[in-house]
């Protein structure tokens, strides 16, 4: 009994073996015989044999979807007379269709589900790129402090600030790129002023409507840039130029200082060509010198002493009143290997001879470029001619082999004037001295200007008051 029951079980699905294996023979009749328990009328169980018919396929490829096993209750095939014999009976052609139209629906769906989830990841990526190229352009901020007193942080001996908003340290300000960037006009060509050892010089205006002079440098870093920053930030003289803020990124750091509209001492003593153009007076170039090297004085006497190692005449600034003031000074780590090595410019003229054998500079080292910048101020040209053939052929080898200095004076000065011009050309000539007969200290300079600027206080004054009783003789005799 057992057996029988088991391959009445299996007589099923060898039916629908035997469609699989012949889809294409739609016409044909399947006959097998199946056995089937119902009970009958009075509640016994029997069984009938029957025929399952399969009928012509709704569908272009047949499948097992085309047969339904129907229950009981449902509309089947009458076997025999009884109703309650389930069959195998085809699928309506509608219920095909209606199939194969929510099986398109959902594709359909299923395409623009997808199409939504490739756009939103699309936007998403576009987003994070632009975030990620704006914090590289802008950087972030080094502390979350929002107090404008917060103190210079370091980070990773890189400071960084954001986009947005600048705040201030104690004595100077950090700057943001944006603002910056709008100070200078997207650091235009037009608004360059100069260039030094540290980079292009921008003239800028801040939003708080101060005029500023910016120096950039491109692709050079130092560690120790920020530290630099606050040593400078807490120098204050009178003579020297004044650091505001400070900017830096991954690719550019930049110094902020105040500016100086009468540009520097070079631009009043000769012209593209080096040559004098007598712009200023002998009082006024002694005022000049001697608070250039009050500016110097002031740097060495700091503790530890700051040396300038970059002192030249282009570094000697003016304000409105022409008083002098020294910039470009506690950047030595930063400069051009150009200005440290020396190449062949009107730069060589001011660097230590002694540097390409000691290698160690000092406060001597500032002395001679000192002495330089006083050759140029006395005689109104520049250290090294742009008109010269021979690199070597410089003021300084021809005030040194002269034997009438006052040949070198400038021609435009008067001649009430020559005799304290020679004075400072001395002074120069022993500043520039590769002996030991060098001053070893701006202090002694500072000192033998201020006597310089006495006498001529006194010649000025005698010269004056001659003047005074020529001019009351000559009112007397009309």
């Amino acid at each position: 009994m057992f057996t029988m029951r088991l391959l009445r079980g299996l007589s099923l699905p060898v039916l629908i073996l035997i469609q699989l294996l012949y889809p294409n023979k739609s016409t044909y009749q399947l006959y097998a015989e199946a056995l089937f328990p119902f009970k009958d009328k009075g509640g016994g169980l029997q069984q009938f044999g029957c025929s399952i018919v399969k009928q012509p396929c709704q569908m272009q490829w047949p499948c097992l979807d085309c047969y339904k096993l129907k229950d009981p209750g449902g509309i089947t095939a009458k076997i025999d007379g009884n109703n309650d014999i389930p069959t195998f009976t085809p699928l309506q052609a509608a219920q095909v269709k209606k199939r194969e139209g929510r099986r398109g629906a959902v594709i359909i769906g299923s395409v623009v589900a997808a199409l939504i989830v490739i756009v939103i990841v699309v936007i998403v990526y576009i987003c994070l790129m632009r975030a990620k190229r704006f914090i590289r352009q802008t950087s972030e901020t080094a502390s979350s402090m929002p107090s404008p007193t917060v103190e210079m942080g370091r980070v990773n001996n890189s400071q960084y600030v954001n986009a947005f908003s600048s705040h201030y340290t104690q004595n100077t300000r950090q700057l943001t790129i944006l603002e910056l960037e709008q100070a200078t006009q997207n650091f235009s060509h037009g608004n360059i002023i100069g260039e030094g050892g540290f980079g292009f010089v921008y003239k800028g205006l801040l939003q708080d409507g101060s005029i500023v002079a910016i120096k950039r440098r491109l692709f050079t870093f130092t560690r120790d840039f920020v530290h630099e920053v606050k040593q400078i930030a807490d120098i204050h003289h009178i003579h020297l130029v004044k650091l505001i803020g400070y900017y830096e990124d991954s690719y550019q750091q930049l110094l902020v200082y105040e500016y100086l509209p009468n540009g520097n001492v070079g631009s009043h003593l000769y012209d593209s060509e080096g040559l004098p153009i007598g712009k200023l007076d002998l009082r006024r170039r002694l005022s000049i010198a001697l608070g250039a090297s009050k500016g110097v004085q002031h740097l060495h006497s700091l503790v530890p002493p700051l040396l300038h190692t970059n002192f030249r005449t282009s570094n000697v600034l003016l304000d409105e009143n022409y008083t002098a003031k020294v910039s470009d000074y506690g950047f030595s780590k930063v400069k051009t290997k150009v200005d440290q090595a020396g190449s062949s410019s009107n730069v060589d003229c001011f660097v230590d001879p002694e540097l390409s054998l000691s290698k160690s500079y000092s406060e001597k080292s500032d002395v001679y470029s000192f002495g330089v910048f006083l050759l140029e101020l006395i005689s109104g040209c520049e250290a090294h001619n742009r008109n010269m053939s021979n690199q070597g052929d410089n003021i300084v080898f021809q005030v040194r082999n002269s034997v009438d200095l006052g040949s070198f004076v400038d021609k435009t000065l008067g001649e009430q004037e020559k005799h304290a011009a020679r004075r400072m050309m001395k002074l120069a000539l022993l500043c520039v001295d590769v002996t030991s007969r060098r001053p070893s200290s701006m202090a002694q300079i500072v000192q033998e200007l201020e006597r310089i600027q006495r006498e001529i206080a006194s010649m000025y004054s005698q010269y004056n008051e001659e003047i005074g009783v020529v001019t009351l003789g000559s009112e007397l005799f009309q």
